[in-house]
């Protein structure tokens, strides 16, 4: 029998009894409450506001008594800080509803701009880009063969037996 005492007395019968409950408080009049609850109420507000409260769940946070204003004002703290998130979420899903392109400029706007400071930082900014690199590949008119002085004389394509040659005459043109 759970709560209850067995009492065995020579020649007598037994008897059942309860124990008392001592898990919960003994009753309070609403008016008691009402007060304590509205002066946990005032002082966690001015915590709350004042922002001397440890972190929701912290192990400082397990600490405190269950009537502590610090405690609920990190618990209005926390639940705010939900309400916050779960209306931001909504927000996105409406967006992503009504304008998925703009829903993803928005979610990718963080990332953007820390590849553009990456970017700078690493200044590969200044290499040249795919599409760049693509049109320097396209066809572009041949320069004209000239010798320089010092090099060999040069074979000019497509002319068997002729050859550029650097030569006195272009070095006084060159000065």
């Amino acid at each position: 029998m759970n709560g209850a005492a067995l009492i065995h007395q020579p020649h007598q019968e037994l008897e059942v009894f309860s124990m008392p409950d001592t898990s919960t408080p003994p009753p309070q009049s609403p008016a008691l409450l009402l007060r304590a609850a509205s002066a946990l109420w005032t002082q966690a507000k001015d915590v709350y506001l004042d922002g001397s409260f440890p972190a929701y769940g912290s192990p400082v946070w397990c600490s405190l008594p269950a009537d502590s204003p610090q405690r609920l004002a990190a618990a209005l703290d926390a639940a705010e800080h939900w309400r916050r998130h779960v209306a931001e979420q909504q927000r996105l899903d409406a967006l992503a509803e009504s304008d998925p392109q703009a829903w993803f400029r928005e979610v990718t706007a963080d990332a953007n701009e820390e590849a553009r400071r990456m970017l700078r930082r690493m200044r590969l900014s200044s290499m040249p880009t795919t599409e760049e690199m693509a049109a320097r590949r396209l066809h572009r008119s041949a320069r004209p063969v000239q010798a320089s002085p010092g090099w060999p004389p040069i074979a000019i394509p497509g002319q068997p037996g002729r050859y550029l040659t650097w030569t006195a005459d272009q070095c006084k043109e060159a000065a």
